[in-house]
């Protein structure tokens, strides 16, 4: 995908979750997501999956996680876990725009820019210890917990509805993308949802 693509996606799950005010920073509608948008509109193969995830934010190295970390190890558990986007060759985040937000409360101090992250399998770090430039990344897939994760969220009509909500309101990729959309809630209440102002610049 070129950048406007990946920002189009990535601003549309944005603004539904943000303006539904369920999910604003969840990976999991993020991804879910993405992975819809891939398989129905670009006819790319793509699944959400759930584990431990690490990124290199710059030279120091300061190293981002999603996940647990026991002694110099990435773990995973319900509390502690990221879930992206995976193709047959790429490994996608369509949340790497909001980085600053998610990471926030547990490293303050520490600067990420807003940028798409869209990367090859095969440029992935082997081992955690091997994070040492800006945008060295690692993944530990956990099976049990996406399986776990994804079922549970599908399985909440709320969830599958705003899936939806996000699908109609992308419309057609080759045409402009609409800024608002008008969706109902479950009590009869118009919500008029906006595309958030961030958005990716550059890459990882």
């Amino acid at each position: 995908m070129t950048l406007s693509e990946y920002n189009r996606i990535y601003q549309v799950a944005h603004g539904v979750a943000r303006d539904v005010g369920r999910a604003e920073k969840g990976c999991i509608f993020f991804n879910c997501f993405g992975a819809m948008i891939l398989n129905k509109h670009y006819k790319i193969p793509a699944r959400a999956v759930a584990g431990g995830f690490a990124l290199c934010a710059n030279d120091n190295p300061e190293v981002a996680f999603f996940g647990q970390i026991n002694g110099r190890k990435v773990a995973t558990s319900s509390d502690g876990f990221h879930v992206w986007v995976q193709t047959k060759t790429h490994i996608i985040d369509f949340m790497a725009p909001i980085y600053p937000e998610a990471f926030a409360d547990a490293t303050p101090k520490l600067s990420i820019p807003r940028k798409m992250f869209q990367r090859e399998i095969a440029t992935e770090a082997k081992f955690l210890d091997d994070l040492a430039s800006e945008g060295d990344f690692f993944t530990l897939p956990d099976p049990g917990l996406t399986e776990r994760l994804i079922d549970k969220f599908l399985g909440r009509a709320q969830n599958t509805d705003l899936l939806n909500v996000g699908d109609v309101w992308f419309g057609n990729r080759r045409k402009d993308q609409k800024k608002t959309f008008a969706m109902q809630d479950d009590l009869g209440k118009v919500l008029e949802l906006s595309l958030p102002r961030t958005v990716a610049v550059g890459a990882w």
